[in-house]
């Protein structure tokens, strides 16, 4: 089965319109080319801001996001969310420039509920860098700061930082090597 070129472009020009219907109107901001394709739903209470040529591709499974009441979702430029995404913030996640969120992703910066009595369930900031990779399944967990240029492999839990430049990997995530990524070098989702 075969794919020609001209349907690969309509669907990425739908994405874009779809894209430029819909997330003026959820968000607090955004740039130029932001794309969804499939079911996004969005419940913004707080401040969510988008950056240039985002790609949400919420099919088959259908992605979320929510920002609580004075909270803040700020996502840079170039960066590609796969499908099944769940983001909860309730007070602040940075996703930087380059980077690429994997199918089926959960990142909260709290955990919504107590554990036990002695629990205050505080939020705490995520910062992700830029140019990350964020494997399948992954789940990133409040006040994580992942480093620039890592990579996080598919089905981590992510409970601690992870520093520059590696690819980190497990339950709970750790250290599994350094990386070579060069100076001004992206990675491409297409």
């Amino acid at each position: 089965m075969s794919i020609q070129y001209n349907q690969i472009r309509i669907g990425k020009l739908l994405a874009v319109l779809k894209g430029a219907a819909l997330l003026p109107i959820k968000t607090n901001s955004v740039g130029m080319l932001g794309r969804i394709s499939g079911k996004l739903t969005v419940k913004n209470k707080g401040e969510f801001i988008v950056g240039r040529n985002v790609s949400f591709h919420a099919k088959p499974f259908s992605s979320s996001i929510s920002v609580g009441k004075q909270a803040k979702l700020l996502v840079g430029d170039n960066v590609f969310f796969n499908y099944g995404l769940d983001i909860g913030c309730t007070q602040s996640i940075r996703i930087g420039s380059n980077t690429i969120i994997g199918p089926m992703v959960n990142i909260i910066d709290t955990n919504f509920h107590p554990v036990d009595i002695d629990d205050r369930m505080q939020s705490k900031d995520i910062v992700i860098s830029d140019n990350v990779w964020i494997g399948r399944g992954a789940v990133i967990l409040p006040g994580v700061t992942i480093g620039q240029n890592s990579v996080i492999a598919s089905g981590s839990i992510v409970t601690r930082d992870i520093p520059a430049n590696v690819l980190a990997g497990g339950t709970p995530a750790k250290v599994i090597r350094e990386i070579n990524v060069p100076n001004e070098w992206i990675r491409r989702y297409n």
